[in-house]
């Protein structure tokens, strides 16, 4: 072979190792890729089952306890739930963690009329802010809707619940400091009645309707994860309180 068609064969045979090498690169790491996704989705469906094990564990222990007990220390129980400490539990090669948040111990955004949502939020800045925000509130739960009655355009009126507190900073009117700082006495998850053994005097001073003396409601509150991964699922469901038996309300999730 002359040296010029030695030269085109080894310039030809360095191409082909070069794509092959880039081929077999592209194969390597589409594998790691769908390595990697096949990991997270298994552990998003690990996680999310774990967090469910949560609620279930969290209703199970609580109408538990509450069937051992009289009524008077079922209040005294119920009303210890947010403040204690509990330490995760393993489920196989996954864990979850559950807490409870009282919402009869907060404000119901919701359901609050405009001068109690401003005594609310008074305690924490300027009253005409206040109720400036209160009033931009009631107006966007309650607004009116244009719809078409056959004979012309009208207006109709539709309760639109909140159903997040940070809906609150979207809402046109409000000031947002005043919801940040009051928010860790706001909630969306109540039925109007405020527990006045655990609710802060703030939210106290601006109750309306029913008081109790143990909370109405329940939020359980589940977080479950695979180990050794960082995705985490999480699981907020409304209880609301019959004697010993725990009713579900709302339900939500999300990944965090």
């Amino acid at each position: 072979m002359k040296p010029t068609r030695r030269g085109v064969a080894l310039v030809l045979v360095l191409w082909i190792v070069v794509i092959l090498g880039g081929v077999g690169a592209a194969v390597v790491g589409g594998a790691r890729t769908s390595t990697a996704l096949a990991s997270n989705a298994r552990a998003r469906v690990v996680a999310r089952y774990a967090a469910e094990s949560g609620i279930t564990h969290a209703v199970s222990e609580i109408e538990t306890r509450l069937r051992a007990v009289d009524s008077l220390s079922s209040g005294a129980y119920l009303n210890t739930l947010e403040s204690t400490s509990r330490d995760s539990v393993a489920l196989g090669d996954a864990r979850f963690l559950w807490t409870v948040s009282d919402p009869s111990a907060r404000l119901d955004v919701n359901a609050a009329p405009v001068a109690n949502l401003t005594q609310l939020l008074s305690q924490v800045g300027d009253p005409g802010r206040a109720a400036a925000t209160a009033r931009a509130i009631r107006r966007w739960i309650e607004r009116s809707v244009p719809v078409n009655a056959g004979a012309g355009p009208t207006a109709a009126r539709f309760v639109t619940p909140l159903r997040s507190l940070d809906e609150l900073r979207d809402i046109p009117g409000t000031d947002t400091t005043l919801l940040t700082r009051a928010a860790p006495w706001l909630t969306i998850d109540g039925d109007g009645s405020v527990n006045t053994t655990t609710a802060p005097a703030a939210v106290r001073a601006a109750a309306f309707g029913d008081t109790r003396t143990s909370p109405s409601r329940l939020v359980l509150i589940a977080r479950g994860w695979h180990s050794g991964h960082a995705l985490t699922h999480e699981i907020q469901a409304v209880y609301a309180i019959s004697n010993a038996t725990l009713v579900l309300v709302t339900w939500r999730e999300r990944d965090l």
